[in-house]
């Protein structure tokens, strides 16, 4: 058998053992073992020096001692290990509120898409929402990480590379434990990812990049009933911003699938010098 055909062989068995490979503990990426943003050679020659060894990430199914089944999962794994952003989408604004509003890391399409549609039906049916555009939460690409001290940061700079981290800026230091931002190539819901970087050896929280102040708040909800109709929550706010705004109209207002637009409330209220 010629060794072209046994690495093909190699290489074939992989892809079908694939799915029975379980991730590595705090390692995005397991077969990446040198955490470099790629699976090549260098990964496999790391499993055969390790061969036979449990506590390296060598094991990179997490399973017994490294053998031919981590061989394998480096094997099937070759390439670019980077996480998927997915889709850029056109509407800044959809796609900001679409990543607070959901649980997982990315934005699906179809729920980005029906909050695009809904933000253009609202503001066709309210012409005075027109101009509020929603303010954003957090930045879509950071996340403020208390790093301590002294400490192994090695899982922390393997999630960086797979969460592909463009910069590193230091905040400040106290008590021993840096405080850095962290900023990535691409927009994700950064309070999911905070929950991944707060479990990481060596880091003491990790929280989104939140901003202060703002004036607008658009939040949407699913209604269970009727199937496919949501609830929006609008603040509308004005004069004196920065530390919570002093005026408010707050709408409250349901979409269907059929694209109708239903008022279910409107309030305004706050300071004397108010105008409504």
């Amino acid at each position: 058998m010629t060794t072209r055909f046994t690495f093909a062989l190699i290489l074939a068995l992989g892809v079908v053992m694939m799915g029975a490979h379980r991730a590595h503990a705090a390692r995005p990426c397991p077969p990446d073992i040198n955490c470099s943003g790629q699976v090549n050679v260098n990964d496999l020659l790391a499993v055969i020096s390790a061969w036979g060894q449990t506590n390296t990430p060598a094991n990179v199914n997490g399973l017994g001692a490294v053998d031919v089944d981590d061989l394998l999962a480096v094997i099937s794994a070759w390439g670019d290990c980077h996480f998927n952003f997915g889709p850029v989408y056109p509407n800044a604004e959809a796609w900001q509120i679409g990543l607070e509003f959901v649980t997982t890391l990315t934005l699906p399409q179809a729920t980005y898409i029906r909050i695009d549609r809904d933000l253009g039906l609202i503001r066709t049916a309210f012409p005075a929402l027109a101009s509020q555009t929603h303010t954003m939460a957090w930045a879509p690409n950071q996340l403020i990480v208390a790093k301590v001290q002294g400490q192994d940061h090695t899982d922390y700079n393997c999630t960086n590379t797979y969460y592909q981290m463009t910069t590193e800026a230091p905040l400040f230091s106290s008590g021993g434990v840096d405080y850095v931002v962290v900023t990535f190539a691409g927009k994700l819901n950064v309070e999911a990812l905070a929950a991944i970087y707060s479990t990481l050896p060596g880091i003491n929280f990790a929280e989104p990049n939140g901003l202060i102040g703002g004036e607008n708040f658009w939040t949407p909800s699913i209604l269970i009933s009727p199937v496919g109709s949501w609830r929006w929550n609008i603040d509308d706010g004005f004069l004196d911003c920065f530390d919570g705004c002093d005026c408010h109209r707050v709408y409250t207002i349901d979409t269907d699938l059929a694209g109708n637009v239903t008022l279910v409330d409107l309030q305004q209220f706050g300071q004397s010098w108010c105008r409504f």
